[in-house]
């Protein structure tokens, strides 16, 4: 191979590639967005054509994961699902052995359901078992979340990525991957990776106490205010009262005679003797003391005025939300969730500022008093990701079984043979409607169809890149830097190259984008394609560094108080481990040549 010429449509697919990877790294618009957008400039261009941009949203891969997606969540509504989750610790009282149970059980279950929601419904049982044992919840979230992504490298449904690069090995006429073939290697890392963690890593992790109410250094979340006779403006509402436009604080709820008016609205009609909760800290404190009837009682982070109607809740903001970027004032709360944001943290740390002037983004932690009743539409609305302790009361009956069975069957005709994947999910999904164990609403809520539109477009980027020559003119580069130096040194290129891409962009856009480059260099060599599949597959996953290469790092981000160098920290030595134990084992299950 020689280096070519860099023609036109190369130089428009750079660019505009360039271009995208600059939006993704700042994180300027949700990934989805940047994806779909670049598609679309390069049909525009003529790169591709319409058909080709949107080959990847009919493809094997985005079937299936949409499949397991309506799967994943009725599995989730077995009676018995939370209380399983009693089985992370056991009796386990000390860091070290929390931890190992933890990281087991966790990596278990994530090899056959999305990390995901197993990360959110893990969260608060970790947080509460910290607080029973008095161990700081920063030494096991971490930790939790590294667990959910190395168990999903296991199996060939763990993680939407196996199934991405599974479907791209199928289109280049290639076997693909078994259910449990990647396990070969992703049991080594998961070895190595505990005793990384039970051994140093909880060392490095700091001694953050993961409850922010228990931070005693932190301003306090309410102020409450006394209405005395004296107060001039009793009649008024709280607009006309001034009280909306408050620079450190508002008006959350209201103590009338026993009775807690909550959420307040702007035309609530202050009375005498009301007492008025603000959401603040003493510098709001300071503000409503210069009006005049008004009497600064309390601050404090809890009040038992609430009763057991309300509840506060952890929410972390995902890549993909759509509020990102917005102003929690333009966002509605009250009239939409029934509920307030009292603080929120961002990089461990509370943003002290007037809460509704605060622009949200991405891995914000919101801390939310709300109604019990609004945690369903805030968790389906899918810009929030709550991060709350539900558990059923219901008895478990025969039929609250089947799904679980079905399941099973469904893996083992997948492990077997007997069935392809995509055929055995969509089958699944049909069963689960047919038999009412879902139903179409609650199946199309239940996808996450961010993930699904970052698939669909990456494989049109993928088209653009083979389609303008850039996929050969990359494999040509990179073959004259390196030489003929075989195909150790190709496992290697393509590890890195990938590895360094998912903490940037997204996991399953880096191993589309990297994985024709790769096959193009495969074929001029006629190297065994399978080791150089697996090497992506494992590295699009493997993002440990930081905590936006992968969501589920993202969601303990916030909720251990970490900041962004403690994941490079702990990280950084675990995705050398990781980049290691792959290049020494893959070559000893699949000849590279």
């Amino acid at each position: 191979m020689t280096i070519t010429l860099i023609s036109l449509e190369i130089l428009i697919t750079y660019s505009v590639i360039f271009v995208m990877f600059l939006f993704l790294v700042m994180n300027w618009y949700s990934a989805e967005i940047v994806i779909l957008s670049v598609v679309m400039i390069l049909v525009w261009t003529g790169i591709i054509s319409l058909s080709e941009a949107f080959v990847g949203f009919t493809n094997e891969a985005t079937l299936t994961i949409a499949a397991l997606f309506v799967i994943m969540t009725t599995i989730q509504k077995h009676p018995s699902f939370s209380k399983v989750t009693g089985l992370v610790f056991g009796g386990k009282q000390t860091l070290r052995g929390g931890l190992s149970r933890m990281m087991v059980v966790t990596a278990g279950v994530s090899g056959f359901m999305n990390n995901t929601p197993l990360v959110v419904l893990l969260t608060p049982i970790v947080k509460k078992w910290c607080k029973k044992h008095s161990i700081y919840p920063s030494k096991l979230l971490i930790p939790l979340s590294y667990a959910a992504i190395i168990g999903g490298m296991c199996t060939l449904i763990g993680t939407s990525t196996n199934l991405v690069v599974h479907t791209l090995m199928l289109k280049e006429g290639f076997t693909g991957f078994t259910v449990f073939e990647l396990a070969l290697i992703g049991v080594p890392i998961f070895v190595f990776a505990l005793i990384y963690m039970t051994l140093l890593g909880h060392r490095l992790l700091p001694d953050y106490p993961g409850n922010y109410s228990d931070v005693k250094e932190y301003p306090q979340f309410f102020v409450e205010v006394q209405v005395n006779e004296d107060y001039p403006l009793v009649g008024k509402t709280i607009k006309e009262a001034g009280l909306r436009t408050l620079k450190r604080g508002y008006v959350m709820a209201i103590l009338r005679q026993g009775e807690c008016l909550f959420p307040v609205s702007s035309q609530q009609i202050i009375k005498k003797s009301d007492h008025l909760l603000f959401v603040g800290d003493t510098s709001c404190a300071e503000e409503i003391n210069q009006f005049t009837g008004l009497t600064v009682e309390k601050i404090g982070y809890e009040f038992t005025y609430f009763g057991n109607d309300y509840k506060f809740v952890e929410a972390v903001v995902p890549q993909h939300s759509e509020f990102i970027t917005n102003k929690i004032r333009d966002l509605n709360f009250r009239s939409k969730y029934d509920g307030v944001v009292v603080a929120v943290y961002r990089n461990g740390t509370r943003i002290n500022e007037k809460i509704g002037t605060i622009r949200l983004k991405a891995g914000d932690m919101l801390y939310i008093l709300t109604s019990d009743n609004s945690s369903l539409p805030m968790r389906a609305s899918g810009n929030l990701i709550l991060l709350t302790n539900h558990s059923s009361s219901k008895g478990v009956s025969l039929r609250d079984w089947i799904p679980v069975t079905v399941f099973g069957l469904m893996i083992t005709c997948v492990a077997l043979g007997v069935l392809q994947i995509t055929q055995a999910a969509i089958t699944t999904v049909i069963l689960f409607l047919l038999l009412r164990f879902t139903t179409f609403e609650e199946a199309k809520d239940s996808i996450k169809w961010e993930v699904l539109f970052i698939i669909g477009g990456a494989f049109g980027i993928a088209e653009a890149l083979i389609n303008s020559g850039a996929a050969e003119h990359v494999a040509n580069s990179l073959l004259f830097g390196f030489g003929n130096s075989g195909p150790i040194a190709l496992l290697v290129m393509a590890y890195l190259i990938t590895n360094l891409l998912t903490e940037l962009i997204t996991n399953n856009a880096a191993a589309v984008i990297v994985f024709p480059i790769i096959m193009t260099i495969v074929n001029e060599f006629s190297f065994n394609p399978e080791p150089f599949a697996v090497a992506i597959a494992i590295a699009s996953s493997a993002s440990f560094a930081t905590p936006i290469g992968y969501q589920t790092n993202l969601l303990v981000y916030s909720s251990g108080q970490y900041r962004f160098s403690d994941f490079l920290k702990i990280g950084l030595p675990l995705n050398i481990v990781c980049f290691i134990t792959s290049i020494i084992m893959i070559p000893l299950f699949w000849p590279l040549t």
